[in-house]
């Protein structure tokens, strides 16, 4: 009996002892936790920033973690992209624009730009280029993924109205239907501006098929543009705005 209660005394000895060091181990644990938060360094958590970007008739506050998004590079796409700065942020130019020897805009004297003029179809020639170099900047602009959808649209917007003006002055030279008649950027007015095409080959003075074309033509195919692009998406931007998790307000300006 005696070895049994000896034997069983020891059993009790040896497990508090392992609580008693288990006890210890785990306090030792906790205080080295405390120990390594309080000498760990202070990591700054960064401030958010708000900017203004003039955008369309009005201002676009953009709240964002500069850590994660370039100030600069946010102002750029929000001028470019946001909805409210609009497709005409960056526009081509007509072909009613006056132009200096270097290819410059300049302003026009006080008699109306047209074919009639001796400088017309030179600025005319530098119109395009300018016109085709917008057209390769907005595809050649570097975006995030979420943007890619609007840098296409802008794309093919920018490059609609640049074959407008290219259709214009191609008519121009020949005065032939058939140089309107050409689908841009998948817009075919054949069909939609018929009744406008068929007035203008009707049409035998040259200063109203001018007229024609540079006010009822043009306006039938921008308005035919719209049915086959669609409105400008602003889906994009939004998922632009949500993975970089950027806060946007527009406020319009008042007028005086």
């Amino acid at each position: 009996m005696t070895e049994c209660g000896a034997g069983t005394g020891q059993a009790n000895t040896y497990g508090e002892r392992a609580v008693t060091q288990r006890f210890r181990y785990g306090g030792a644990m906790r205080r080295a936790a405390i120990l390594v938060l309080l000498l760990a360094p202070h990591v700054a958590v960064a401030k958010p920033k708000k900017i203004e970007v003039a955008a369309g008739n009005g201002s676009l506050f953009l709240t964002f973690d500069p850590k994660k998004v370039v100030e600069a590079e946010l102002r750029a796409l929000a001028t470019a992209f946001a909805p409210e700065s609009g497709p005409d942020a960056i526009v081509t130019v007509g072909l009613e624009s006056c132009r200096d020897q270097a290819g410059a805009l300049v302003a026009c004297g006080s008699a109306p730009h047209t074919p009639a003029q001796p400088t017309f179809f030179r600025d005319g020639a530098l119109t395009l280029e300018a016109n085709i170099a917008v057209v390769k900047a907005a595809a050649s602009v570097s975006v995030p993924k979420q943007l890619e959808p609007a840098k296409a649209w802008l794309r093919r917007y920018r490059a609609f109205f640049a074959g407008l003006e290219e259709r214009k002055l191609a008519y121009y030279r020949s005065w032939k239907v058939a140089d309107l008649s050409q689908p841009i950027e998948g817009v075919d007015g054949t069909t939609a501006c018929a009744e406008h095409l068929a007035k203008i080959e009707a049409t035998a003075s040259k200063d109203e098929k001018y007229r024609l074309v540079r006010f009822d033509w043009h306006n039938c195919m921008n308005t035919h543009k719209d049915t086959v692009m669609g409105p400008y998406p602003t889906a994009p931007w939004k998922a632009f705005l949500k993975a970089n998790r950027i806060t946007a307000t527009y406020r319009l300006e008042e007028d005086d």
